[in-house]
């Protein structure tokens, strides 16, 4: 294998491992999909990097403090959700992922008479900025239907919650401006826990579901059960 080759796989590997999202498979197939294309990429020694990394960072996670800002986020997206805000943790790697992303669950949820008022997100790239020299978090927002003084209304709540749960956050008062979390110290492993969609929906559903939801869709496969 070309050492080219190893070291975008070296770089790739320590990003993902300090995003903390992907556990040893996830991380063994999204690298090795990187590679595809190269005959003599060696997967035993991805899978070798993998174990050493996620174990080294998972000793070093017994020694952060408690909660870390991660925590924090966890607990202002799982607010704006209980508020009908849809707010998604690493939603794809752009913005068109994201905005997409919450734009498919808002949909969902309508169908099972849940009317989202908006959404809040950041992506991959996203987080890039978090680990590195920036230490900055950007979250991008919309109303459900592109309504611009709904859109505000959901820009202030956000940053009522971040700012609530400690977070110093800058943002203009604009919607085309997305909101920053200045400052933030990214800590995060790996905890088999969906941020994503299944979270957004099982907290929709306790607190908003309509009571007679469960007669018109017992027979319907949750659609963050897919995933």
């Amino acid at each position: 294998m070309r050492q080219e080759i190893e070291n975008e796989a070296v770089e790739q590997l320590q990003k993902d491992v300090l995003f903390g999202f992907e556990d040893r498979d996830d991380l063994l197939e999204s690298i090795s999909e990187m590679f595809y294309d190269e005959d003599d990429f060696d997967e035993n020694w991805l899978k070798k990097e993998i174990d050493i990394r996620l174990k080294k960072h998972q000793n070093e996670s017994l020694k952060w403090g408690k909660p870390t800002d991660f925590d924090r986020l966890v607990k202002s997206f799982d607010e704006l959700n209980k508020d009908k805000i849809v707010s998604l943790h690493k939603a794809g790697y752009t913005k068109s992922d994201g905005e997409g992303d919450c734009t498919e669950i808002i949909d969902k949820l309508k169908e099972i008479g849940i009317n989202a008022k908006g959404y809040c997100y950041y992506h991959t790239q996203d987080l890039e900025r978090a680990i590195g020299e920036e230490k900055m978090l950007f979250i991008g927002f919309d109303s459900y239907n592109r309504d611009n003084e709904l859109a505000k209304e959901i820009g202030e709540k956000i940053i009522g919650v971040l700012t609530k749960y400690g977070f110093n956050t800058k943002w203009n008062g604009s919607i085309d401006t997305r909101i920053e979390i200045l400052d933030i110290d990214w800590k995060k492993t790996v905890d088999n826990i969906d941020y994503n969609y299944g979270r957004v929906f099982q907290i929709m559903e306790k607190y908003h579901k309509p009571k007679n939801s469960d007669i018109l869709n017992k027979n319907k496969k949750p659609f963050w059960k897919i995933w």
